[in-house]
């Protein structure tokens, strides 16, 4: 059994019947494309921590009672003075139209204001229906000190309103581009001609912007990758044929890839958004390999058909490992309990296996067909005869350098290693939502405004539930909700707290009696009080608002809150308490979800290196890759310390794949290396051919890989920008990593044991 444990062998079928294979391929290609045609795109910031546990279970809880939460639309209206007389006649006749959009169910705003109820349950509009330009200071004063209006939905200058949209939750995407253009164009209508301008913003528009930003980074990725790699193919080869045969497959297994998760029934998200470019850079990198060593093959003499057989054989079974290695990699993802991690493991993984069946079948196959045309033309091109010798020798020359003083590179290799690992192991996690919206977006920076001038856009929402069958008494109900809205209000980082102790104290300033407060809120059943009672299942919801902040300091403040529930949960055992909300689900989560996937990177390290020593039959095989392949992870980690980007789950995510693609290239060598020692070679010599003649092919891979994932620095999402990165500084180091520090371990390890079981023999033969 070969390293590839035969499955290598495909290559040769594909070489035999060339014909036949490509009309397999051509068969299974067009109903896949027709799938990746229909492909979806998800952009809900919820699904980032979609898992089976109780947290999450009690976010949907709270959103199933109030589906409103965390759902709505805001416009922002700004202008040196709102004040005007025109200005406030326009934005009254915009909160008017608003409800007019198909798919709008309520709109707040300014306008919304009403003075408290009388004890007869009377309450005027603070807006009257005609206002004087004498009654506009009074008017203005009045806004200022309504408690739902003031920092809410009018800023203190009085310069910004905000309108609260409420949309049908969750709406499919193409209604939701519906709603937001018919919002866009009433908002447009009503303040043409004035000094005031409107923005949209909140998460229905961030779905929209992220949508748009998958859809530009999958062409980015997907063509930049392409293009690049056939001209690095081009230049490297000096030929249209070698780039065809690296560049056919690549598409081929794109559409492959999409067509498979469309029947999946898996939607592209801001991980899977990078599956396609992964794989097109996957099959130019083995590709590469394969084609180095057809057209060494070819150089030397051998015919197409026995150059494309020799290169199957010799390096097919190195391809089978590595794309094992890499998928190992990639699945041990999807082992992380959160929806969006183990989706994208599962379809890289898919992708990698394709990635792998699409190369080993079509370019033999395109090779038998098109080089047996050529015959042996190879042999005649001197210049890339002598581009092929010029990097060899290159590669050779380091080599010698290397293997002259293997014990300094490998002690370098080692205090890197050592370094950069304590660096890593102190790092903090780090995440904000943000990070996965459109850096630069229009609704981004509507938020950063509403943070700036109103309470703020996060929410941490405390949820109270009474027990089935209970009679509420008003007074207990309002008790215990005051009692919970001034423990969320005492925290750090909360700016206003909005629950029925908000409305309660506002409503016996009218003269409502307190024992008449809850019955009128159950017979009103208003959109506003229905955001913080649900008189159907007998629970209240406080809400304390903040500007938008790190989860590394939002976890202390909620940890801070679950302690002071334990005390409102002694005194008041018959009801329960549930802190929770996007925000803080998603701050707790990204650091547990950081802390499953380290334990999923450990696992993938461990099966890579027991999976290498089992098919090299050498656990020094499995060793040598441990140091080499641990080491451009802990390199990353220090460079994200040193930058102080912290650690946020994208970064491990970067840290899987690249650690799977890194793997490869000690396979590569170790594979060559052994086939080398097979054939009689000593240990240095054999490590020298190893590097003249993997090198060249393991560098232009490198850049290959490097091309193709360099168009996520293009990307508007600054969390796939930063994935990019990661995986670039991986796939960098890990070059530098296995040419020059896994020669020098070989070297330092093997070259030892040869010399002591040389000695003896040299002592004999004296």
């Amino acid at each position: 059994m070969t390293a590839g444990f035969g499955l290598e062998k495909l290559g040769f079928l594909a070489q035999r019947f060339p014909r036949i294979t490509l009309l397999i391929v051509a068969a299974l290609t067009v109903p896949l494309a027709f799938a990746a045609a229909k492909v979806e795109f998800s952009s809900d910031v919820r699904e980032i921590f979609r898992s089976g546990t109780q947290e999450y279970r009690n976010l949907q809880m709270v959103e199933a009672q109030y589906p409103q939460s965390g759902e709505d639309v805001l416009l922002l209206v700004q202008a040196d003075d709102l004040f005007t007389l025109d200005n406030l006649k326009r934005l009254r006749d915009l909160h008017l139209n608003l409800h007019f959009v198909d798919g709008v169910k309520y709109v707040s705003s300014m306008f919304s204001a009403h003075d408290p109820p009388d004890s007869t349950g009377s309450a005027e509009a603070v807006f009257p229906m005609e206002v004087s330009e004498a009654e506009l200071p009074a008017l203005r004063e009045a806004l200022l000190a309504h408690p739902f209006v003031s920092g809410k939905l009018l800023s203190d200058d009085a310069t910004t309103a905000l309108f609260v949209v409420a949309i049908e939750p969750r709406p499919k995407i193409d209604d939701l581009r519906v709603v937001a253009d018919d919002l866009r164009k009433v908002t447009d209508e009503a303040l043409a001609g004035t000094d005031m301008h409107g923005d949209l913003s909140g998460v229905a528009f961030f779905r929209l912007e992220i949508v748009g930003a998958l859809m530009r980074d999958q062409r980015i990725l997907i063509g930049a990758g392409f293009t690049v790699s056939l001209i690095i193919c081009l230049i490297f080869f000096r030929s249209p044929v070698y780039a065809l045969l690296a560049g056919v497959p690549a598409g081929i297994a794109v559409l492959w890839t999409l067509g498979i998760t469309e029947l999946r029934g898996q939607e592209i998200t801001v991980l899977t958004g990078v599956v396609p470019g992964l794989v097109t850079v996957l099959v130019f990198a083995s590709s590469l390999h394969l084609m180095v060593g057809l057209k060494r093959n070819l150089v030397s003499g051998a015919s197409p058909r026995e150059a494309i057989a020799s290169s199957v054989r010799d390096i097919g079974p190195a391809c089978v490992l590595a794309a094992m290695t890499t998928a190992i990699a990639l699945l041990s993802l999807a082992l992380v309990p959160h929806a969006l991690v183990s989706g994208f493991g599962l379809t890289a993984a898919i992708g990698t296996a394709v990635a792998f069946l699409v190369t080993i079948t079509v370019l033999p196959a395109l090779a038998a067909l098109l080089l047996g045309r050529r015959g042996a033309k190879e042999n005649s091109d001197q210049t890339l005869n002598r581009i092929f010798a010029a990097t060899s020798a290159g590669c050779r020359s380091l080599g010698r350098r290397i293997l002259s003083h293997p014990e300094a590179f490998l002690a370098v290799g080692l205090v890197v290693a050592i370094g950069a690992g304590v660096l890593y192991a102190t790092i903090s996690p780090s995440y904000q939502y943000r990070d996965y919206l459109p850096s630069g977006s229009q609704a981004s920076k509507v938020m950063n405004v509403v943070d700036a001038q109103f309470a703020g856009t996060e929410a941490v929402l405390l949820h109270i539930q009474w027990p089935e069958g209970k009679d509420l008494d008003s007074s207990e109900v309002l008790a215990l909700v005051g009692e919970s809205h001034k423990t969320l209000e005492s925290l750090p980082l909360v700016t206003k707290a909005m629950s029925l102790h908000s409305i309660e104290t506002w409503m016996l300033e009218g003269g409502l009696m307190k024992e008449q407060i809850l019955r009128f809120l159950e017979e009103a059943r208003s959109p506003f009080i229905e955001r913080m009672m649900s008189v159907d299942h007998k629970s209240a919801l406080v809400a304390g608002y903040f500007p938008a902040v790190d989860a590394s300091e939002l976890v202390p403040v909620l940890d801070d809150l679950e302690a002071d529930l334990v005390g409102l949960r002694a005194a008041h055992p018959e009801a329960g308490f549930v802190a929770t909300g996007i925000a803080a689900h998603s701050a707790r989560a990204s650091y547990e979800m950081i802390v499953d996937l380290n334990r999923s990177l450990m696992l993938a390290i461990g099966l890579n290196i027991l999976l290498i020593g089992l098919v090299f039959w050498s656990l020094r095989a499995g060793l040598y890759s441990m140091l080499t392949n641990i080491l451009p992870i802990a390199v990353a980690g220090a460079i994200l310390h040193l930058t102080g980007a912290g650690l946020q789950f994208t970064c491990v995510v970067a840290f899987t794949i690249g650690f799977g693609i890194a793997v490869d290239n000690a396979i590569h060598i170790l594979n060559y290396y052994r086939l080398m020692r097979s054939n009689g070679e000593a240990v240095k010599p054999a490590l020298e051919e190893t590097i003249a003649t993997i090198g060249p092919a393991l560098a232009v891979g490198c850049l290959v890989l490097i091309v193709g994932f360099g168009g996520t620095i293009f990307s508007e999402l600054p969390s796939l920008r930063l994935f990019g990165e990661v995986v670039i500084m991986l796939l960098a180091t890990a070059l530098l990593a296995n040419l020059l520090v896994l020669p020098a371990l070989i070297a330092f390890v093997e070259g030892r044991s040869e010399q002591k079981s040389a000695a003896p023999q040299t002592t004999k033969g004296g």
